[in-house]
């Protein structure tokens, strides 16, 4: 059993994290249906919303096949797959208390914290604020723990 919980709950938080980008990388890269995927969302809003002239549904469709068509895509899939890895290697490492992966997990979560902080700013929304609040407790308490540990090496090797 662990003798820390709360390293199992990080541990726990960043693999879950990875899955949720692991769904949304692997439907960036493989969406290849584009095409028939535009034409679907087509028909369906000159049915639905009856707006084939609208000079906004002729604008939004346009910036949506835009985004859909360029590389932009693939790569943020790619991205989201690569950054899973990472949250993988974190949490199964913390899971099992490697010391490396608990280092490696306040670095790279520490690392991005002013990144989300911009996105913040930007767009504001809750699910930012509290995502910013959980991965700065985190790194707060890993880097805590961290150093009571290496402290208590010190006094051991004295």
């Amino acid at each position: 059993m662990h003798k820390n919980p709360y390293l199992r709950t990080i541990a726990v938080y960043k693999i879950i994290k990875g899955f949720g980008l692991l769904f949304i990388g692997v439907s960036l890269v493989f969406l290849e249906s584009r095409d028939a995927w535009m034409d679907a969302l087509i028909h369906w809003m000159n049915d639905e919303l009856m707006l084939p002239h609208g000079k906004i549904y002729t604008f939004l469709l346009h910036k949506l096949q835009e985004f859909l068509s360029s590389d932009s895509v693939k790569s943020t899939g790619i991205l989201a797959l690569v950054y899973a890895v990472v949250l993988w290697i974190e949490g199964v490492g913390v899971y099992f208390e490697q010391r490396w992966a608990e280092w490696f997990m306040v670095v790279a979560t520490a690392s991005l914290i002013p990144l989300e902080i911009y996105h913040l700013i930007h767009k504001p929304s809750i699910v930012k604020v509290l995502v910013i609040c959980a991965n700065t407790a985190i790194v707060v308490y890993l880097w805590r723990m961290l150093r009571k540990k290496e402290e208590a090496e010190q006094v051991k090797t004295v």
